[in-house]
């Protein structure tokens, strides 16, 4: 009896002790939540996400795991910088002007025709940012900045080769900077959720929609789509923002591991990632002549850029009243823009 009672107090504490074991590396492991509104089949969420949440968890030897939230889990494209400031998600993707007016520094980059790929305006984000994009984001921690694949002109009906092609077609517009310059086009601009698009397009209730030629794909497109026109008509500055708040509680191990695996090189390689992936489903839906691609010639985009030239002076005046060195960073990004190319 004594003997057993002995060996049951001896499970006892072995079994305490493993108990104790366990919630102390339970307690040493941080879960943080990063959310972002696209599908997990994106692109993006299992080139650039999902290898994001893997190097931290590595760098930190499993002591900090990121659990991705997508599809709006917490908080549709519009809201997820309020999820991030208010702390329903630790980490999100954003787009800045899907917030119209918070990020009034960072909306330059969404006028037409700045640049001609997503890694140059990446660059020139990047190359700006520290003097002039900083304010913006001054309540979160930047992991990384990045751009979309240049934003295209796609119909349903007749090909648009030349700015005539273009006049009175009702066009899908993605933010209220593209719609102006579709209305100064001499386009309808059509606001719309991208969830409508598909019927919308296929019952003619719009003729086309301007976006990145990766949508087509990422959106089930590639059906009703039958011509593309290859103008590089935008791109749209992109974010993965932290609550600033939870950044700096974090231990210094798992700060470093967050910067060690974002940043620039990070920023760059997703914008890559659009780059590449535009390319290859954009020859793919050519080579299986499933869309007609058409580019504009240099005079004919001369003709969209003179049209749409005054949005630029527009937003330095519109952004000037409000005590930002408007000039001074247009000069700037034009400055960058150059010597990237």
């Amino acid at each position: 009896m004594g003997k057993n009672i002995k060996r049951f107090s001896m499970l006892l504490v072995f079994a305490f002790i493993t108990l104790a074991a366990s919630m102390a590396r339970s307690a040493e492991t941080i879960e943080l939540k990063m959310a972002h509104f696209m599908s997990p089949l994106h692109v993006q969420h299992q080139q650039s996400f999902v290898p994001f949440a893997e190097a931290v968890e590595k760098l930190t030897g499993g002591k900090v795991k990121i659990k991705i939230f997508p599809g709006g889990a917490l908080g549709g494209a519009p809201e997820l910088a309020d999820s991030v400031k208010t702390g329903i998600a630790d980490i999100a993707f954003i787009v800045p002007s899907y917030t119209t007016g918070r990020f009034p520094r960072t909306s330059a980059f969404d006028l037409p025709f700045m640049f001609d790929n997503a890694v140059q305006a990446a660059e020139v984000l990047y190359g700006v940012y520290d003097k002039y994009l900083a304010e913006d984001f001054k309540d979160y921690k930047v992991l990384w900045l990045y751009s979309c694949d240049t934003g295209q002109l796609h119909s349903v009906g007749r090909p648009i080769r030349a700015l005539v092609d273009l006049q009175g077609m009702k066009m899908r517009a993605p933010s209220s900077y593209m719609s102006e310059a579709l209305r100064l086009l001499g386009a309808n601009p059509v606001s719309m959720p991208l969830s409508d698009l598909s019927m919308a397009l296929d019952k003619h209730v719009i003729d086309g929609m301007l976006s990145p030629s990766t949508s087509l794909t990422d959106f089930k497109l590639t059906e009703i789509i039958k011509n593309t026109t290859q103008v590089d008509f935008y791109i749209s500055p992109m974010a993965v923002i932290m609550n600033k708040g939870k950044y700096n509680s974090l231990p210094d191990y798992a700060r470093k591991a967050l910067d060690q695996a974002s940043g620039k090189k990070w920023g760059l390689r997703a914008s890559k990632i659009y780059d590449d992936y535009a390319k290859s489903s954009l020859k793919n839906l050519s080579d299986t002549g499933k869309i007609k691609v058409y580019r504009l010639t240099p005079e004919e985009k001369k003709k969209f850029r003179e049209r749409v030239r005054k949005m630029e002076a527009d937003w330095v005046a519109k952004n000037a009243v409000r005590g930002i060195p408007a000039q001074e960073l247009m000069d700037k990004i034009h400055e960058f823009t150059a010597k990237s190319n």
